[in-house]
C-alpha cells in the first residue's frame, strides 16, 4: 500500500493489474495502474516503490521477480486507462539485490545479501559499500546471508529528497542512509532496539533462516513523509501468528528523534501516508475491503 498525492496505490486481487488506485479523501475509485507481464513497462507482483526528484515527480518501481528497474511520472496515476508509460533502468542489476532505490539521476541504493548490506551504485557500478546487520557481533559464525535473509530490509525514501529509511521486517531496527554533497552515502542516524530470532541452515542446495515464534517484529507497517517516519508498532512475540495488527503509531522524525506516539481507535495491518502529513491512511486484512483514513492535521 502506497499513497502518492492523494492516490492510494493498493494491491489488487485480479490478473491483469498490480495495484488499484483509491482516492481516500473522496473515497472512491479512480482505476487502475501497473498492468501485470513481463513486457516493457509491466510489473510483477513482487515490486516495491520509491519516489525521487526534486518534487517527488517520478516514481521508480523496482521489480523483484524480473530483476529489473522502471520509472513511471507521477502524472501517469491520473490517467489509468492505459498502460503507463516508463522509463527502463538500461543497465544490468545484481541478481542478489533485494531492494534497489532510485536516489537521483544516476545514484541507486542496493541492499545485498553480503557483508556490508548496503551499496551504493552509480548506474551499474557498485562504487561504496557501507553498514552492517544489528547487533551482528551476537552472531558469531552465522554467515552474512543467513544475516541478511533474517533481517531482510526494507527501504522507504523520503519523497522528496535522497534520505532514505531501511529497517528489518523481523526485529526493530532503524538505519538512516543519505547522499551527501559529494555524492557519497552516508549513514546519518541509527536506532538498534533488539536482534531478530532465527534459525540459520544451509546445506548444498540452499540457504535459509527460520524466524522463531518468539521473534518480536515491533514494526508491522512502516510509512514515511517528506518529515516523518511512521511504524505501526507491536513488541508482542510473533507466535507464526501472519495477521497481525496494531492502534499504536510511533512518529519520528528523519532523524531518528521521537516525535509522538498515536493512539488510534482502530487496529490495524498496513498504513501510509500523504507525503505532507495531511493524513494517514489504514488498512485491516481481516477478509474484508477495510480502509480508514485518520486525519493527522
Amino acid at each position: 500500500m502506497y499513497l502518492v498525492e492523494d492516490k492510494l496505490l493498493i494491491n489488487d486481487d485480479g490478473l491483469d493489474y498490480i495495484y488499484r488506485l483509491i482516492d481516500p479523501v473522496e473515497d472512491r475509485y479512480l482505476g487502475k495502474f501497473g498492468r501485470s507481464g513481463q513486457g516493457p513497462c509491466e510489473l510483477s507482483a513482487s515490486v516495491f516503490l520509491n519516489r525521487y526528484g526534486s518534487e517527488g515527480e517520478n516514481m521508480g518501481i523496482y521489480d523483484a521477480s524480473q530483476i529489473r528497474f522502471q520509472s513511471f511520472p507521477v502524472s501517469s496515476l491520473e490517467d489509468s486507462a492505459e498502460t503507463a508509460d516508463c522509463e527502463p533502468y538500461l543497465f544490468p542489476i545484481n541478481g542478489l539485490l533485494r531492494q534497489f532505490v532510485k536516489l537521483d539521476s544516476v545514484h541507486f541504493l542496493g541492499s545485498t545479501f553480503f557483508k556490508q548490506p548496503y551499496n551504493l551504485f552509480r548506474k551499474a557500478e557498485v562504487v561504496q559499500s557501507l553498514g552492517s546487520y544489528p547487533f551482528q557481533a551476537e552472531f558469531p559464525g552465522v554467515p552474512d546471508i543467513n544475516l541478511a535473509l533474517a533481517y531482510q530490509f526494507d527501504f522507504f525514501k523520503n519523497p522528496k529528497n535522497s534520505k532514505t529509511l531501511s529497517t528489518s521486517s523481523y526485529s526493530f531496527n532503524m538505519d538512516v542512509l543519505v547522499l551527501n554533497k559529494n555524492g557519497d552515502l552516508e549513514l546519518s542516524a541509527s536506532r538498534h532496539y533488539w536482534p531478530t530470532l532465527f534459525d540459520p541452515s544451509e546445506n548444498s542446495s540452499r540457504v535459509s533462516s527460520t524466524i522463531l515464534p518468539d521473534a518480536v517484529f515491533g514494526n508491522i507497517s512502516t510509512a514515511v513523509s517528506a518529515d516523518r517516519i511512521y511504524v505501526l508498532y507491536n513488541d508482542l512475540p510473533w507466535n507464526n501468528d501472519l495477521f497481525q495488527t496494531s492502534s499504536r503509531i510511533l512518529v519520528y522524525d528523519w532523524d531518528l528523534n521521537p516525535i509522538e506516539i498515536l493512539e488510534l481507535d482502530q487496529a490495524l495491518s498496513r498504513i501510509a501516508v500523504h507525503e505532507d502529513d495531511n493524513y494517514l491512511v489504514g488498512y485491516v486484512d481481516d477478509g474484508k475491503a477495510n480502509l480508514f483514513r485518520f486525519d493527522l492535521r
